[in-house]
């Protein structure tokens, strides 16, 4: 059976399905509640707030990416709510991607009680690695209303060496 789902996944050159080569087909989060179920439903009842709906809800928080091969460039949009272009930063070397967007905020009110200081932190960070070299230098993108848009210009495929036959001595 797992050869099967391995012949399933290989992904022939002619695939224009690019995402599964550039996102994780595999959920961690998935995983993990499968693993939490049966705690879960053990101390469900007894507290409100087991470890499983905790990762499930923490897992909420990862930006959704969409990723697609365009032919002579990929797109990819993430959605990032609540961060602003300052807060995100990409890197793009050969074929891998890297997303961060770091924010913090610390806020302190004053009542009769006295000073109450909140400090809080979002932060994520992702590595995609693409099916093709693209060309770093002319990587643009664009980042509006908690959303990244990247385009992508992939580099020309380099021309093979033919190979020869080498006369020995």
């Amino acid at each position: 059976m797992a050869e099967e789902r391995d012949e399933d996944e290989s992904q022939g050159p002619d695939d224009t399905d690019s995402t599964a080569l550039a996102v994780p087909r595999s959920s961690l989060s998935r995983i993990f509640e499968d693993l939490m179920r049966p705690i879960d439903d053990l101390v469900g009842p007894i507290f409100s707030n087991s470890a499983g709906s905790i990762w499930t809800e923490l897992a909420g928080r990862e930006p959704i990416l969409d990723f697609h091969d365009r032919g002579d460039h990929y797109t990819m949009t993430a959605e990032l709510p609540g961060f602003e272009k300052k807060d995100v930063e990409v890197r793009i070397n050969s074929n891998v991607l890297e997303l961060r967007a770091d924010r913090s905020s610390d806020k302190e009110t004053k009542s009769k009680e006295g000073a109450r200081f909140q400090s809080s932190r979002s932060y994520f960070r992702r590595v995609l690695t693409l099916p093709d070299e693209v060309l770093a230098e002319k990587v643009c993108g664009t980042m509006k209303n908690g959303v990244l848009e990247l385009r992508l210009p992939k580099r020309a495929p380099k021309a093979r060496d033919k190979s020869r036959r080498v006369d020995l001595k």
